[in-house]
């Protein structure tokens, strides 16, 4: 059956949105969740959303922009999902050559695209991507979370919702703790413009359970999550200004924030982190978290 290829419309966010959470069904995807980024892309992305039809049916997802947070000029990222039944079959080498079209178009040197090891490896090999880096998902029952630590003298968990009229505190809290994170690439703050329409209007950010970390009033990191609102988290963020490293104040902030979610109703909570960031593993393993999907961020220059 032929297929064709063509821009992304906001009526095919129901099918995208199942296309994900079979791809991706470690991930929160809410029914607003894909129209949302279509109408919330900021200029300086330069994305292009896309779908792949065959028979009348959405059978496949792309997607394809620029990053706005590295340090690199030309760095892609993209989105590939293809509905099981019509893999091998095309879709996916017609949506990818599609991304990297558009990339060119706008400048794009390079693409990234992720996918869970090994089931994506022989695609990307295929197309001439490379891995660039790895990141380890793990799932934490919440009913069996170990005690809350005691609340450090001097530090505040502020849920975001705080700044709600003015979430600049909460932008610059976020691009100082992700000074010196794991990655392939040199980091770069986000623009808040680009923050603000994109990061903090994302309607997957459970914003009472989100929350600064302050010691003595001052913002010293963040602890972000999405939720589907129901039983399922996923953590958005978490990270500590380099001054205030070695303190422990992230496994006090992500326990006692993973209690409070339990208090509210939710069952399980899933995270990522790059294979190298060995100090964010072990507070998870810590905290109970179990390893169960690996993902590679596959690349290719263009």
């Amino acid at each position: 059956m032929p297929v064709t290829i063509r821009t992304f419309a906001p009526e095919d966010s129901p099918a995208a949105g199942r296309l994900r959470g079979a791809c991706f069904p470690y991930e929160i995807t809410t029914p607003d969740f894909l129209a949302w980024a279509d109408r919330q892309s900021p200029p300086e992305e330069r994305a292009r959303r896309m779908v792949a039809e065959a028979g009348g049916r959405v059978v496949g997802f792309g997607a394809a922009k620029l990053t706005l947070t590295s340090a690199v000029p030309g760095q892609g990222l993209g989105a590939l999902m293809v509905d099981p039944a019509h893999r091998r079959a095309g879709t996916g080498t017609a949506l990818l050559a599609a991304m990297e079209d558009h990339l060119r178009s706008v400048g794009g040197r390079t693409l990234r695209v992720a996918g869970p090891l090994p089931d994506a490896e022989a695609f990307a090999a295929a197309g001439g991507y490379t891995a660039r880096s790895t990141a380890h998902f793990q799932q934490l029952d919440l009913a069996v979370l170990p005690a809350a630590p005691p609340r450090p003298e001097g530090v505040e968990l502020r849920p975001v919702a705080h700044y709600a009229d003015d979430p600049r505190p909460v932008h610059a809290a976020e691009s100082e703790a992700a000074q010196g994170l794991p990655g392939d690439l040199p980091s770069a703050p986000m623009p808040y413009s680009a923050w603000s329409a994109t990061i903090w209007s994302d309607p997957r950010i459970d914003r009472e359970l989100s929350a600064l970390v302050l010691v003595h009033g001052e913002p010293a990191g963040i602890v972000a999550w999405q939720s589907d609102g129901r039983t399922r988290l996923k953590s958005a963020f978490t990270g500590i200004a380099p001054r205030f490293r070695g303190r422990r104040l992230a496994t006090y902030a992500k326990t006692a924030l993973l209690h409070r979610a339990h208090e509210r109703g939710f069952r399980t909570a899933c995270t990522d982190n790059d294979a190298g960031n060995a100090p964010m593993l072990a507070i998870n393993a810590r905290l109970g978290y179990r390893r169960f999907v690996t993902e590679a961020l596959f690349g290719r220059d263009l």
